[in-house]
């Protein structure tokens, strides 16, 4: 298989890894995100060397160099949107996380409060501490 060949397949796996994780951050699969992360990083190494690989089979055959980089880079592009819809996603999902930690924060400072209108220590209310 040509270098080419084999790099575009690498980000076609990268571009299948990148949906996985988008899917994994919308329904809070953390194993699965991890997993997709580390294939991904997996990745990373192995299409530096085939870009290079490819773009000396570019240069060798004499191959329309500028309109190799353009697929390259529109491919590339499309990862880099995929990208960062995952991280929109990743920032929603912290912003929501922030706002139920802060609703706990705040029901467990007004159940502190109402602890405190309980008459006398043995009320039933100091079982629920």
């Amino acid at each position: 298989m040509s270098a080419e060949k084999s790099l575009f397949n690498a980000y076609q796996e990268w571009y299948r890894l990148a949906k996985a994780c988008g899917r994994a951050i919308r329904s809070g699969n953390a194993e699965l995100l991890k997993e997709c992360q580390s294939r991904v990083q997996q990745c990373q190494p192995v299409i530096a060397r085939l870009t290079r690989e490819a773009r000396d089979e570019w240069q060798q055959s004499k191959a329309d160099f500028k309109a190799k980089e353009e697929q390259l880079h529109a491919v590339v592009s499309g990862l880099m949107e995929i990208t960062r819809e995952n991280l929109n996603l990743i920032r929603q999902r912290r912003e929501l996380a922030t706002v139920k930690l802060q609703d706990c924060a705040a029901a467990g400072h007004n159940l502190k409060r109402l602890k405190s209108y309980a008459p006398g220590r043995n009320s039933h209310w100091n079982s629920f501490s």
